[in-house]
């Protein structure tokens, strides 16, 4: 799975920012802990099954 995590730091030097995975949904974060959270709430098994396929789908490509 790819994901797109924009950060910056707030004035304390706090993380911030947002997470966007790839069906466009967007998770905001205010702090290390909120980002961990928002990385352990993925749903890594359809990244996972999503992989596959495309894996099956350029195998095919290169034996056809």
């Amino acid at each position: 799975m790819r994901v797109i995590v924009e950060l910056f730091r707030d004035q304390d030097g706090r993380l911030e920012g947002t997470l966007q995975t790839p069906d466009g949904a967007r998770d905001a974060f205010s702090s290390t802990l909120d980002l961990l959270r928002v990385l352990e709430g993925l749903d890594l098994s359809r990244a996972g099954a999503a992989a596959e396929l495309g894996s099956e789908t350029d195998e095919e490509d290169t034996h056809g």
